[in-house]
């Protein structure tokens, strides 16, 4: 039984163009790719997050809780806006067809992070003043992160 070969010289062609397309194939269908992934997934994430720290009654129940900031809850209700403001702005890209960012995901990850950092000590076992400096850089990156983005 013999088997037919090709040229050495068609196989190289043959080679060269499969990669060529392969290539170009994956070059146009990564963008959309990268807007499905991050608009459903990166999204999904950001909600859930944010879910985490309003499940625990907010920035401002945090607040509440405790006898010496209760009276700077308002800037938790402010600061717990301003995080679900930063995630539908993220959604409202995503519906207009405005594929956010890796970098715009990873700020508001990270924004909603610190917010979730201020929970894992309870706020009256830190000095006040502590507490309310890190509340005050988190509201003034997320003011600027807002500033940034389309109204």
């Amino acid at each position: 039984m013999t088997t037919f070969q090709y040229p050495t010289k068609n196989r190289k062609i043959f080679v060269v163009f499969a990669t060529f397309f392969s290539l170009v194939f994956l070059l146009i269908q990564t963008p959309t790719t990268f807007a499905e992934d991050i608009c459903r997934d990166g999204l999904k994430e950001l909600q859930n997050s944010q879910g985490i720290i309003q499940t625990k009654g907010g920035i401002w129940g945090y607040l509440e809780q405790s006898s010496a900031l209760k009276n700077k809850s308002i800037l938790g209700l402010q600061i717990d806006g301003k995080l679900q403001r930063l995630i539908v702005s993220f959604e409202n890209l995503c519906q207009e067809g405005k594929t956010p960012t890796q970098k715009l995901y990873n700020l508001i990850l990270n924004l909603i992070g610190d917010a979730r950092m201020i929970f894992n000590r309870a706020a009256d076992r830190q000095p006040k003043e502590k507490v309310l400096e890190k509340l005050n850089g988190l509201n003034k990156n997320i003011d600027e992160l807002l500033a940034q983005l389309p109204s």
